[in-house]
């Protein structure tokens, strides 16, 4: 079994919820959208695993298990097959609404009445903050840069940022956790206060006047650290003459097709941008609707909702990206990885079978046991094969992304509560599709 990406793909399935498409889905009596679905201008056809019975059995299996773990979750699962969706579905809230409002103590029936408007229910568009699956699409933009020779993976931190320390870390150390760079988490409070709303140049601005002491010398371990995408981000806005947002927006997602995928810093409108959508937002004790309080600025996640108390640490970060910050739906997430991962629209085979491979072992020889490749975490068993992926976890959301090159298959999570009791999830949602589509 995959030990690992079992506790990862349920410690992060914590989600569920059906999100939009640009074309026909078929609704089960349950209200989830199952196949046929075709996203961009790809093919319809269900997958090949079997005959219309083992097909239908399968479905109706990865149904099951999705409806029974929606009584335990509130977020959205979608299960796909290269570009076509075998089962999606949606449970729960888009706000969770806890007894304590920010004022004071609400009254259980005015809790429930809040919860059951049919507008704070997750639909099809409901849009989640990715967090840390959002590495790989500045992974993707480091590697553009490099294909097209504007840079190069043995580039070092000292040709981009002059004053800072590390000066020998190259961008292949950043995008393994290989650079020993401290996290930023562990030390940007003792320069800013919770009011200060921090940014990417803020952060190298923040290096070059603290110097942090580093957690090892640079290729000589592995440890997963936030500051490595950050900075990534900063070198493709300083070598592609663009913001990192736009960089991303206009050689990553418009190619891919990802029509409900933006960043944080559009979303509070720091960057010219549309409408603000609607999110799924986490309500509860860290959470509340509150108004800001005089004399301190707090961040807002979506329309009329605030972020304030515990967490206002973290709300001062989310103006740093790279590591986070990209706000989109299991959808285009699907649209994504079939562009980027599985047709090479973006970057040649060669660059994704690169991207794909671990990349984080250490001069003596050894491989973590967290093996990273280029903004991916990889895992590999006897039992389900090799698998790509990556979970998130900020401010409330909880996300999976992963999908196995060897059939195509594509497992999302995406939620907007904190659970991780469903360690072993993963495993049978990979049993019930190995089993049944051989």
């Amino acid at each position: 079994m995959l030990k690992r990406i079992s506790i990862i793909f349920f410690v992060f399935f914590l989600c569920i919820s059906f999100l939009k498409a640009d074309c026909f889905l078929r609704k089960d009596s349950s209200g989830g959208f199952l196949v046929p679905f075709s996203i961009k201008n790809l093919t319809t056809a269900i997958p090949d695993i079997g005959n219309t019975n083992d097909r239908d059995a399968l479905i109706d299996s990865l149904t099951l298990f999705a409806d029974n773990l929606g009584k335990r979750l509130n977020g959205t699962i979608l299960i796909a097959r290269h570009d076509t969706i075998l089962v999606e579905k949606a449970y729960g809230y888009l706000h969770l609404y806890r007894s304590h409002d920010g004022y004071g103590w609400m009254p259980a029936s005015e809790l429930e009445k809040r919860r059951l408007q049919p507008s704070n229910a997750m639909t099809p568009n409901s849009i989640f903050e990715l967090a840390s699956v959002s590495k790989q699409f500045t992974a993707a933009a480091i590697l553009k840069l490099c294909s097209e020779e504007r840079m190069s993976l043995s580039d070092t931190l000292g040709q981009y940022f002059p004053g800072i320390p590390y000066k020998e870390v190259t961008v292949r150390q950043l995008l393994t956790h290989t650079s020993g760079l401290p996290e930023y988490f562990n030390f940007e409070y003792k320069i800013y206060d919770t009011a200060t709303f921090i940014t990417n140049d803020d952060l190298v601005r923040i290096l070059v006047k603290t110097k942090p002491q580093r957690m090892f010398l640079s290729g000589q371990g592995y440890k997963y650290c936030n500051t490595n995408y950050a900075l990534l981000a900063s070198i493709v806005s300083i070598v592609s003459g663009e913001s990192f947002e736009q960089y991303v927006r206009d050689h990553l997602w418009k190619p891919a097709g990802m029509k409900n995928t933006f960043f944080f810093t559009e979303l509070v409108g720091l960057y010219p941008g549309g409408e603000q959508p609607e999110c799924a937002v986490r309500k509860g004790q860290d959470y509340v609707n509150v108004k800001p309080l005089e004399g301190v600025t707090t961040l807002p996640l979506t329309r009329g909702h605030w972020r304030t108390g515990n967490l206002a640490l973290y709300d001062r970060l989310n103006g740093i990206l790279g590591d986070k910050g990209v706000f989109t739906n299991a959808e285009d997430l699907v649209r994504w990885t079939n562009v980027y991962f599985m047709e090479y629209q973006i970057l040649t085979k060669d660059w994704i079978d690169e991207a794909t491979r671990c990349q984080n072992k250490l001069p003596n020889g050894t491989v973590p046991r967290d093996m990273y490749g280029y903004g991916v975490h990889l895992e590999e068993s006897p039992e389900h094969g090799f698998i790509v992926y990556h979970g998130g976890l900020w401010n409330g959301y909880h996300n999976l992304w992963a999908y196995r090159p060897s059939d195509g298959l594509i497992i999302i999570f995406l939620s907007n509560l904190y659970n991780s009791s469903h360690s072993g999830q993963s495993n049978e949602l990979l049993n019930i599709y190995d089993r049944q589509s051989l």
